[in-house]
């Protein structure tokens, strides 16, 4: 009742007539465009200062949530913090050492912002796009070979010994900027969602 009420003031508000299934479309497609826009922000930090800044994640969760309260009721709130959940499934690769704490708060306010299956849909494809940038970057070095030979060895320890220690690369100086890998999967995950 309490969600159905919400559309209608929304819908009353804009003069559209209270519809609510085109009203609950058009307030996803706005909180999808801002986690768009934050993981774009994301990527930006990242590649320039090689850091997704706290005061840009924070915030946005916050900001998330309240906004799904507001504008989607209890429904909205709790969608909000299974996709902030979601997001933070992938603590698991900053333990690893495959990911640093940036993006994994980057991930979970998208989920905050825009869900739980806008953030899933956006974790997929960041991932593909991430391991096919990835595998591109280390074909273009000299040290490509064994920079495979190197990761294959370290899953087969994780998976040997059962035990969790985070990930070296071999080379420190190159950056890479998984920033960027989240923000081009945002793109995929509303083009996905959206597209008609």
């Amino acid at each position: 009742m309490c969600r159905s009420s919400s559309w209608k003031w929304i819908g009353q508000d804009r003069g559209d007539g209270g519809d609510e299934g085109e009203l609950e479309e058009r307030y996803r497609l706005i909180m999808s465009l801002l986690a768009v826009l934050l993981a774009g922000c994301g990527a930006w930090t990242d590649l320039n200062d090689h850091k997704i800044y706290n005061r840009l994640t924070l915030p946005s969760v916050l900001i998330g949530m309240t906004l799904n309260l507001l504008f989607g009721g209890i429904t909205g709130l709790k969608d909000s913090v299974l996709g902030f959940l979601l997001g933070s499934t992938f603590m698991l690769f900053w333990i690893l050492g495959m990911l640093k704490a940036g993006d994994v708060k980057l991930y979970m306010a998208v989920g905050a912002l825009a869900g739980a299956r806008f953030c899933g849909y956006t974790m997929i494809c960041s991932v593909l796009i991430g391991g096919v940038a990835a595998a591109c970057v280390m074909a273009t070095r000299k040290t490509g070979k064994a920079s495979l030979i190197r990761i294959k060895q370290y899953l087969l320890a994780l998976f040997y010994t059962r035990q969790f220690r985070p990930y070296r690369p071999a080379e420190q100086s190159a950056y890479f900027s998984f920033g960027c890998c989240i923000f081009a999967g945002a793109l995929g995950a509303f083009w996905l969602l959206y597209h008609r």
